[in-house]
């Protein structure tokens, strides 16, 4: 069996201490007297020398191997056979579709749905680490008791004796109805939640739903109705930061096209019935050629009923494929089986049957079209889409765009490659072409072992302001300007905000003092100076392009995408890596990148870095602003199904 060699300089083996300490948290006050080695689970800090190591290190210098690992495990998942079936086929709920593809084991969502993905990488990791190293007791300090069965259930195969001492978990606020809510079983809040769900989007039925049975068009754009240009409702036409330029050239070159917008409650438009009104008003326009519907138009009390039908297939098999998976994922199991558990009897069962149900209602209605597109994150929807814009008949000219940055650890975009292979009628659901928009992300697919021939390239639409803000950046440039000025970048997600933004904060003192920070919060997780006292900043809302153009460098979380703005201008990047997840930073294996773990780092690559570098963007993306990838997909012919 193939060993994982992680740190170079390690003494001789029969010089290791039998004891192995793994501690969760950093900060967690230990005895420095216990002759041990110690581990830590979420923090890159270690000494060789003191016998400290990391587990986030460790998978950082061997993430081709773990990540190939993972994949495979997860695709072995579907293969597996119970009574001479497969878990693939047992879960086949239209002719030449499989459930197993809307599930959160196969979506794989890493990034905010499945954060336990991350434990079991971790597991993986020490898993060669215990062989190596032959100790005998494993002791863990965390509050996770998840992670603490899977890693007794490694021990025991290891036979190395195991303890575990539980830290107190840090309980948030929650409202009695809620925690009601919380300890319901699945079975009962599943409906609770649908019924609610029906209630508060039952408006948006039937919007544009003639227009689009009635369509002469035949391109059709599946869309997230969010990132609207401005206030929709006071717009006289229909515009969006994922598409750019693009709507302008479908208007001006008189594109006919459908838009299928998937609806989320968000600030902009919220509750539904304010989105009723801008799908009303788009549709309403004159000279625009365009038909707006969003997956709520096609609810019905049928789709409903038959949804539930779905769900209670999908209810029966819940044991028998349940226990089939926890033989197979043996000390995985614990950190599988809330992802498991929610697929079948979760929101997420109900709401992934749902979509599928309006998508096939949806394609069934529209006339036959040439063309499609959506924006690819593989979501479990989009697989629902892929299959019901094939099983209606519409042609073979499918993209899926990824409309963002593609990241090494984000696992949504990755698969065992032998599932790109396969040829049977429940496999993997996939588009006629993805639309990459960059070199970056064209290499990323095809050293994942997506089919090459599968690739088609496209002008990433939402960095086409790239090439203005190269020349204005060079344009603008102030040799006499004394002042450092650092953008600050936050995360979408609140605890990368804090453990960025406080970071900063015990940085400060050591940073030169002609440094000025611009602190832009994500838009969805809004922040206050007030929440960071010490913090030395000001809080901008101004677009990033502008804020970039002033800028000297940029700090960011390790997840965000807006550090990419920045690189592609010519930016020095500063990311802050947390151990508590993967690297998900979209420069993962860029060298020019400074990924720092703490403030005493930070403090050293702020100070250090002097003089900016030009034009990373032509590099990462296909920035050319005529579209001519983009032009020639609307004018080319297809072939049906």
């Amino acid at each position: 069996m193939e060993k994982i060699h992680i740190f170079e300089n390690v003494t001789e083996k029969n010089k290791f201490p039998s004891n192995l300490l793994i501690c969760d948290d950093e900060n967690t006050n230990l005895d420095s007297n216990l002759d041990n080695d110690l581990i830590y689970w979420s923090s890159y800090a270690y000494s060789e020398s003191k016998r400290i190591f990391s587990i986030p290190q460790i998978v950082e210098n061997q993430s081709d191997y773990l990540k190939e690992k993972y994949l495979k495990l997860i695709y072995q998942f579907g293969k597996l056979k119970i009574n001479g079936k497969s878990i693939v086929g047992h879960f086949k709920i239209r002719q030449n579709f499989s459930y197993w593809w809307l599930t959160l084991l196969t979506g794989k969502s890493n990034c905010s749905k499945s954060p336990q993905i991350n434990n079991v990488v971790k597991l993986m990791a020490l898993e060669y680490w215990l062989k190596e190293n032959k100790y005998t007791n494993v002791r863990l300090i965390s509050e996770d008791e998840y992670l603490s069965e899977a890693i007794f259930l490694l021990t025991k195969k290891l036979s190395i004796s195991y303890e575990f001492k539980k830290t107190q978990s840090k309980k948030n606020k929650i409202s009695l109805i809620n925690k009601i809510y919380y300890y319901l079983p699945n079975i009962v809040s599943t409906p609770i939640w649908l019924v609610y769900y029906l209630f508060s989007n039952w408006s948006l039925k039937g919007v544009g739903i003639k227009k689009w049975r009635e369509s002469v068009a035949t391109t059709t754009f599946i869309s997230y109705f969010l990132n609207l240009v401005k206030d929709p409702l006071l717009e006289s036409e229909y515009e969006s930061l994922y598409w750019t330029k693009l709507t302008r050239l479908l208007k001006k070159e008189q594109h006919d096209t459908n838009w299928l917008h998937i609806y989320i409650n968000d600030n902009l438009l919220s509750p539904a019935k304010s989105a009723r009104k801008s799908l009303i008003k788009f549709n309403s326009l004159q000279n625009t050629n365009q038909i707006h519907v969003c997956q709520l138009t096609f609810l019905s009390i049928p789709l409903v009923v038959k949804t539930l039908k779905d769900w209670l297939r999908i209810l029966r098999l819940k044991s028998l494929v349940g226990n089939q998976l926890q033989i197979e994922s043996d000390y995985y199991w614990p950190l599988f089986k809330q992802d498991y558990n929610e697929s079948i009897t979760g929101v997420t069962a109900i709401t992934n049957l749902l979509n599928f149900n309006l998508f096939e209602r949806a394609m069934v209605e529209l006339p036959a079209q040439n063309r499609g597109c959506y924006l690819q994150e593989n979501q479990g929807w989009e697989f629902s889409f892929i299959y019901n814009w094939k099983s209606a008949g519409h042609a073979d000219n499918l993209v899926g765009y990824p409309h963002s940055t593609v990241k090494y650890w984000d696992l949504r975009y990755f698969y065992d490659p032998k599932s790109y292979q396969e040829k049977d009628q429940d496999s993997l659901p996939v588009p006629s072409y993805v639309g990459v928009n960059g070199d970056v992300a064209k290499n990323f697919y095809i050293n994942g072992g997506y089919p090459v021939k599968k690739l088609r390239k496209f002008e990433a639409l939402r960095y086409l302001y790239v090439s203005d803000s190269i020349a204005n950046r060079k344009n603008k440039k102030d040799i006499n300007k004394k002042e450092k000025i650092v953008l600050v970048v936050g995360d979408i997600l609140r605890k990368n905000t804090d453990l960025q933004i406080n970071t900063l904060k015990s940085a400060q003192l050591k940073i030169n003092q002609s440094t000025k920070f611009i602190i832009k919060p994500h838009p969805a997780c809004p922040i206050n100076i007030e929440d960071y006292p010490g913090l030395f900043g000001e809080i901008s809302f101004k677009p990033i392009s502008d804020l970039i153009a002033i800028s000297d460098l940029v700090y960011s979380s390790s997840t965000t995408s807006a550090a990419v703005d920045a690189f592609c201008v010519g930016l020095p990047i500063i990311s802050i890596l947390d151990g508590k997840s993967l690297n998900l930073s979209p420069l993962k294996n860029d060298k020019t990148v400074y990924f720092i773990t703490n403030s005493e780092e930070l403090a050293i690559a702020i100070n250090d870095i002097k003089e900016p570098k030009f034009n990373h963007g032509k590099d990462y993306f296909y920035l050319d602003n005529s579209l001519p990838s983009w032009r020639e997909w609307l004018t080319s012919s297809s072939i049906k199904n």
